[in-house]
């Protein structure tokens, strides 16, 4: 039920130049706030939306970050792993599944120089190959991850302590860091429902440890500025935000689940 005073104007704005100006920040993460003596630090200056833009100043401002900045690198296909011609050359691989998790973002944590905390599990189709998985698979795998993971929305506890799953034959090398190991254990049957295979005990390692990890870790001169150290396993709440199916062949991962604070074009699911 919305109020009385709900505004759609100011909400659509208010979300547009948040959902932005996070891009942005991180985008230009070296450059000073409210300073235009350098070309980048005016460039950044000037992607920023401010509440009081006008809708045309808005989409003026959206298309210098978007497109003439960032080469629209928001729907370019991404990079991952060992570049493909020097890791595919010589055989197929099975097609991949990556579910992908971000810490929610707070202006007070995250600046231009400490970054949300992102986590990443993918697994292997061992009974797919890139010439028999077809439309129809991915789709069944998009609803059965929607379902697991986005509705609610899958939140992942990350810690210190570090839990494995490995289980080769049915394509799961699963290395987590986690609070406790009954957390490890949640996220790996949760992920091994996507195919509906067993949990094995046998198959599970979870390694404890009694260091400490420092949650102010201080400074380091890092090209020639001192720079804030990164948080080493950084205990945080990540939450799920898009799962992907890599085919061998395809230049674009196919976009199975995403959800709406993500950017990801062309999706089966929009959550």
């Amino acid at each position: 039920m919305l109020p009385e005073d709900f505004n759609e104007w100011e909400n659509l704005q208010d979300l547009v130049r948040l959902e932005h100006n996070k891009v942005v920040m991180q985008y230009f993460k070296n450059q000073e706030n409210n300073d235009i003596s350098t070309p980048k630090a005016r460039l950044k200056h000037t992607c920023l939306i401010k509440d009081e833009d006008t809708v045309g100043m808005t989409q003026m401002r959206m298309w210098l970050f978007e497109v003439t900045c960032a080469h629209l690198q928001a729907v370019q296909r991404p990079v991952y792993g060992i570049p493909v011609q020097e890791f595919q050359s010589d055989r197929k691989f099975k097609p991949q599944i990556k579910l992908y998790f971000l810490e929610k973002y707070n202006p007070e944590i995250h600046d231009f120089e400490q970054s949300q905390t992102e986590g990443e599990i993918t697994f292997r189709l061992m009974k797919q190959t890139s010439e028999t998985i077809s439309r129809a698979d991915a789709e069944r795998l998009a609803l059965k991850i929607k379902n697991l993971f986005a509705n609610p929305i899958f939140t992942w506890n990350k810690g210190y302590f570090k839990c494995t799953y490995s289980d080769r034959e049915r394509g799961y090398d699963l290395r987590l860091l986690v609070t406790n190991k009954s957390e490890g254990e949640r996220i790996i049957k949760h992920v091994l429902e996507i195919q509906d295979h067993p949990f094995d005990r046998n198959y599970i390692q979870y390694i404890d440890n009694d260091r400490t990890y420092t949650t102010t870790p201080g400074t380091h001169r890092v090209y020639g500025k001192q720079r804030k150290q990164y948080v080493r396993r950084k205990a945080t709440h990540v939450t799920f935000r898009y799962a992907q199916l890599f085919i061998w062949g395809m230049p674009n991962p196919v976009n199975l689940v995403v959800t709406a604070s993500s950017r990801l074009k062309n999706t089966i699911h929009l959550i």
